[in-house]
């Protein structure tokens, strides 16, 4: 059974908007803070790129470190 609705449980669309902005701003610092270190097999993968990119081919590479979420 669904409760009714009442008027008070209403926001105006400024205030949600407002809610949703903070929402927004907050949330990639929290996962930022909640985040675990890689699992060991995925640090092995990461670590033979980084090995395989120092030995660029045909002087094309990209550094392994852009597929990370490091923070600035």
């Amino acid at each position: 059974m669904e409760p009714t609705s009442r008027a008070s449980d209403h926001i105006d669309r400024l205030t949600a908007q407002s809610i949703c902005d903070e929402v927004g701003n907050r949330l990639p610092e929290d996962l930022f803070l909640e985040a675990s270190p890689l699992p060991p097999y995925l640090e092995r993968l990461v670590n033979e790129l980084r090995k395989q990119e120092r030995v660029q081919i045909d002087g094309v590479g990209a550094p392994a470190d852009r597929f990370l979420h490091a923070r600035p």
